[in-house]
């Protein structure tokens, strides 16, 4: 008998992210038992969960954005036995599996891919084969493809997963979210077509099937200025100014903010710093997805300092560097829905909103992309009058063939510094 048959429950809809750990410990893993299955060794399957806690599911995308798959990696189950197991281990077909575990190993070893970038790749790759394996009744994904004789057939399947997974998966609820987690799928369907090892990909055209061929409507709502400053005034904890300074100040993800660690900092650069003059966070070499592996610190470096000495005052040897540490995440730092929840709380505290909703951080790092744009606009205009003199086209020759990449970067610093500046400051009322 199912323990929960509507999406509406009560208990559910007060739950915070430990509460649900607690409630999949005492209750879920229960369940699981009476059914013959391990909670030490596996976790349960999509259907099996839906069929008996969709409310749960729900609780879990809506609120904190986690897929089945996501908050069991959050909460780290099943236990691991102190030996890796593969992402993929789920996967009955050996040869799919090997399949899926080389091509990621292929992205980081050989290709040089970013973590995050490689992160993103397996959790969609997991969630697409999971919903492929419920709906086909299979996870092998490779036999199909060594024959374009078939592959009507095998491009239904595919879509029949699609088409499951967008029902089930509220993350993928707008048109670029959508086209996204088909690229990230095609990546792998492609990189057996280049190698030889499929004769075609069966997610060709899948976009014109659902009608997601057009093109769609860009639309990145950011803050702007005084927004940015009504949440920072509103900030009353070290933590959440850091929060709006990193995703505001300093365009960091989320998730960068939060892991944000002390040996990444350097507050005081040497003479002959190649990152030049400025303190500035080093990601380090292929650590950063779509983004340089410094970033240049041109405000809040006074908050950081002050927030580094008061971890040291309150931990002492016992601080993990973290500068948004917390004692309850075996990460050792704040999660990213935790930010998220700070940071929209904080809108709501300050009254503020974009297009009539709660902005998200996500907002406040398109504030800075925006600015910086403009900043980098306005260093091609300063040098307008010099490329006219020298019969340039434009200033961005002068830019390429003049300035070394030290004096561009001086530029736009400079530039940069003069949008950032006031944002980050308390005035007394």
């Amino acid at each position: 008998m199912s323990a929960d048959t509507t999406t509406d429950s009560p208990r559910y809809s007060t739950m915070d992210l430990k509460d649900c750990e607690a409630f999949y410990h005492e209750e879920i893993t229960r369940e699981m038992q009476a059914d013959g299955l391990d909670p030490d060794h596996e976790t349960p399957t999509y259907a099996w969960l839906s069929d008996r806690y969709r409310g749960f599911i729900a609780r879990l995308s809506r609120t904190f954005d986690l897929s089945p798959g996501d908050f069991y990696d959050e909460i780290g189950v099943p236990p691991h036995d102190g030996t890796e197991e593969s992402p993929f281990a789920f996967v009955n077909d050996q040869d799919t599996r090997q399949a899926l575990e080389s091509y990621l190993h292929e992205l980081r070893d050989r290709q040089g891919r970013a973590e995050s970038t490689i992160a993103t790749r397996r959790s969609v790759l997991r969630r697409y084969v999971e919903t492929y394996q419920q709906v086909n009744d299979t996870d092998d994904l490779l036999s199909p493809l060594q024959s374009e004789q078939d592959s009507s057939e095998e491009k239904t399947r595919v879509a029949d997963t699609f088409d499951v997974l967008r029902r089930l998966d509220e993350t993928l609820n707008t048109h670029a979210s959508r086209l996204k987690y088909v690229q990230e799928v095609r990546q792998f369907y492609q990189h057996r077509v280049d190698f030889g090892k499929a004769d075609y990909d069966p997610t060709t055209r899948l976009e014109r099937r659902f009608g997601w061929d057009s093109t769609p409507d860009w639309d990145n709502p950011a803050l702007d200025a005084d927004e940015i400053q009504s949440l920072y005034q509103t900030a009353e904890t070290p933590a959440d100014r850091l929060l709006v300074i990193g995703v505001c100040g300093w365009g960091l993800r989320p998730s960068e903010v939060c892991a944000l660690h002390r040996r990444q900092l350097t507050l005081t650069p040497d003479e002959d710093d190649p990152e030049g003059p400025d303190p500035y966070i080093d990601f380090g070499e292929n650590e950063r997805k779509n983004g340089p592996g410094a970033v240049a610190l041109l405000v809040g470096v006074e908050e950081l300092e002050s927030r580094i000495n008061t971890l040291h005052d309150e931990h002492g040897g016992d601080w993990n560097g973290y500068l948004l540490p917390s004692s309850s995440s075996k990460s050792g730092h704040i999660s990213t829905e935790t930010a998220r929840r700070h940071f929209q709380k904080l809108a709501e505290e300050a009254g503020v909103t974009v297009d009539g909703s709660t902005p998200t951080p996500k907002m406040g790092r398109r504030y800075w992309y925006t600015a910086y744009g403009a900043a980098v606009k306005r260093v091609a205009e300063r040098f307008e009058d010099i490329a006219e003199e020298q019969g340039s086209k434009s200033a961005d020759v002068v830019l390429d063939n003049y300035l070394s990449k030290a004096e561009k970067r001086g530029h736009r610093r400079e530039e940069m510094r003069g949008d950032l500046e006031g944002l980050f400051t308390v005035v007394d009322s």
